[in-house]
């Protein structure tokens, strides 16, 4: 068996190739160019769209002013504002209600302040409905003291003889009915 080892490739195996037919670069060049067009195209559309409409107030007009612009005074800056802050200063005593919060972290601490209070009274009282208030690592102490409160009072007599009866109810006189209307049999 003859064979050409002039010519050898290790990398290359003739019987191996790709499908010629599938790939062509002239197909992938005009859907490029498809591409480019169709983006050029959009483009001028909505380049169009936004001149259209920034220049027809017929057909979209103005909206009146916000009334609370119109109230406010603007005051004097006094201050030169922060770069970062982009509101204008806001004259409090002709702003209308009801205004937002103004110092939140402060009114917050006012609040966990007065629930603290609330909670940590300096000692036991009784207000005028007969409530006795503790204060409440007192409470914790005692109810680890003494446990948690349980009902004292037994179930009512029908539930106990339901529970005996497997469920049915069972009645205590000759002629009681039984709950369905229907009347036991004497013996």
């Amino acid at each position: 068996m003859a064979t050409d080892h002039t010519n050898y490739d290790p990398l290359r195996n003739p019987q191996v190739d790709y499908e010629r037919a599938d790939l062509s670069p002239a197909g992938i060049l005009w859907f490029l160019i498809g591409l480019f067009l169709a983006g050029v195209f959009i483009e001028l559309v909505i380049w169009g769209m936004f001149r259209f409409m920034a220049r027809s107030e017929a057909l979209f007009p103005e909206g009146n002013p916000n009334p609370m612009m119109s109230a406010q005074k603007q005051a004097p800056a006094e201050t030169p504002r922060s770069v970062l802050q982009n509101t204008p200063p806001v004259n409090l005593s002709v702003f209308p209600e009801p205004r937002l919060q103004v110092n939140d972290a402060g009114e917050m601490g006012q609040f966990m302040e007065s629930e603290q209070k609330l909670l940590n009274t300096p000692q036991p009282f009784t207000d005028t409905s007969g409530n006795v208030h503790l204060p409440i690592s007192l409470a914790m102490q005692l109810v680890e003291e003494r446990g948690l409160p349980v009902r004292p009072n037994s179930p009512p007599e029908a539930a106990a003889q339901t529970a005996t009866s497997g469920g049915a109810p069972v009645a205590s006189e000759p002629g009681a009915s039984n709950g369905a209307g229907v009347q036991p049999k004497q013996p």
